[in-house]
């Protein structure tokens, strides 16, 4: 498989701690988790939902995406999906693949080390389509991701496998590559996610995302 071919088994799961900024948008483009003697006992704290998530604004969603990212990352680092769980959609695919993956490599007393996430881009839209009629206004969001290598560890801290890079530069002269698959089926690739039909609640805010691959 390519370097960042993606497949049902993919290893989203083998991430790091992605910092959540004042405002709980995540890190910003090409940011990456700091590491230091600190970033594990922050990677211990659960990432809290941002006020901004109320906004009902392209900064409010993105702001959701970030939190989503940051929650992700929590997950990976602690083996601790709760939260994940619930801002994930319950429809969203990508995202029970990526708790079950969680869930996997922490059961028996694994870890993973390393692998860390960081947003490369991030675009939303609430007004490119106003309201008309009646009608809600439509809301969309895209964004990419990146990871850093790193090791899904057994219970005696032993490197059970290592985890691939996935790198974002020259994206475009290596869709195919990145895309599809041998037999040519749309694969996906984390440098181009979407969120599908994000909603927002008055009373909450931005609710549990369901996150899929852009094929656009």
């Amino acid at each position: 498989m390519k370097l960042v071919a993606l497949s049902a088994a993919l290893m989203l799961a083998a991430s790091g701690c992605v910092s959540v900024s004042e405002e709980g948008s995540g890190n910003p483009p090409g940011a990456t988790a700091a590491a230091g003697p600190g970033s594990t006992q922050q990677a211990a704290e659960v990432p809290q939902r941002p006020q901004v998530l109320e906004e009902h604004s392209g900064e409010g969603l993105e702001a959701a995406i970030g939190y989503w990212v940051d929650l992700l990352n929590h997950a990976v680092a602690t083996g601790d999906t709760a939260a994940l769980k619930e801002f994930s959609a319950p429809d969203c695919a990508l995202c029970q693949e990526q708790i079950a993956q969680v869930d996997q490599a922490y059961a028996g007393g694994g870890s993973i080390a390393a692998g860390q996430f960081s947003i490369t881009e991030i675009s939303s839209s609430l007004d490119q389509f106003q309201e008309e009629d009646g009608q809600d206004m439509v809301a969309f969001a895209n964004f990419g991701l990146e990871r850093a290598a790193g090791e899904v560890l057994d219970s005696g801290g032993n490197a059970g496998s290592e985890i691939d890079p996935v790198s974002c530069q020259d994206l475009d002269a290596r869709w195919d590559e990145i895309a599809y698959g041998e037999d040519g089926s749309f694969i996906g690739t984390i440098c181009s996610l979407a969120v599908q039909e994000p909603v927002f609640d008055e009373t909450s805010g931005w609710q549990p995302l369901n996150v899929t691959f852009n094929a656009q």
